[in-house]
């Protein structure tokens, strides 16, 4: 059984730093979409992205959505219109110099600015200058979606505690077939040693038998008299000399 410790530690080391990848990209994720707000738009010159957004009073059809550009260098193919919602796909000419830019989109003829549903499209030069200008701090080092890692650790994350809590299993198996119980609580009172073991052995001692402590390697270092048996622990006494670590085991059997 030397094998087993290094691998569950190893194992939950690693299921430790899965959990921390996620819930960090949860909540770099959340704070982006916090402080980002609901009607900007980022592209790059000389690119087409798709872009949805909504307008401020419902249409009926593709031609009652107007929208109009604050520069040459936009343009918008719309793809659908269906009540407020609206999607196109958004080209940037090449030329356009970085900056922020506004589209306005109307349910109906432009003539009333208060009507409009105004979007803030910000263009940058480089995906660098993008990526560097989110409010999510993955995105600003990785240059990726802070959700990505969140989806690529979840996976992972699962799996480690899966096999942690299989890989207990087989230690919990392989003690028993030992005799040996993991010992769960180590208290020093005034005249002796607290100590409390697991009960999971097939035959589970009485009160007043003296068992025989171990330590992590399985070499005696004290006697324990039983005082105490739950469903779930072994309560004994340990002479207050003896030299009893928390790692150590309860041999039963």
């Amino acid at each position: 059984m030397t094998w087993l410790w290094p691998l569950r530690r190893t194992v939950t080391r690693a299921g430790t730093l899965f959990g921390i990848i996620f819930l960090v990209s949860i909540m770099d994720t959340f704070v982006c979409g916090h402080l980002t707000r609901k009607n900007d738009i980022r592209a790059l010159a000389g690119t087409h992205q798709p872009v949805s957004g909504n307008l401020n009073q419902p249409v009926r059809r593709m031609a009652d959505m107007v929208y109009q550009f604050d520069h040459p260098g936009l343009q918008l193919t719309l793809q659908e219109v269906k009540g407020r919602f609206w999607r196109g796909m958004l080209k940037v000419a090449a030329n356009t110099a970085k900056g922020i830019y506004t589209l306005q989109a109307f349910g109906g003829k432009a003539d009333n600015p208060a009507t409009a549903a105004t979007f803030r499209i910000t263009v940058y030069p480089s995906m660098a200058a993008m990526n560097a200008g989110y409010p999510s701090l993955i995105r600003r080092t990785l240059g990726i979606a802070p959700w990505w890692p969140a989806l690529a650790a979840l996976p992972l994350l699962l799996a480690s505690l899966a096999l942690s809590f299989y890989l207990a299993t087989v230690r919990e198996r392989l003690l028993n077939q030992q005799g040996l119980s993991p010992i769960v609580k180590l208290a020093r009172r005034r005249d002796h040693w607290e100590v409390a073991a697991t009960a999971t052995q097939p035959c589970p001692p009485a009160v007043g038998d003296s068992l025989e402590v171990v330590d992590r390697n399985r070499q005696p270092v004290a006697k324990m008299t039983v005082t105490s048996i739950t469903d779930e622990l072994i309560f004994g006494k340990v002479d207050p000399a003896a030299r009893i670590k928390p790692d150590g085991y309860l041999r039963v059997n």
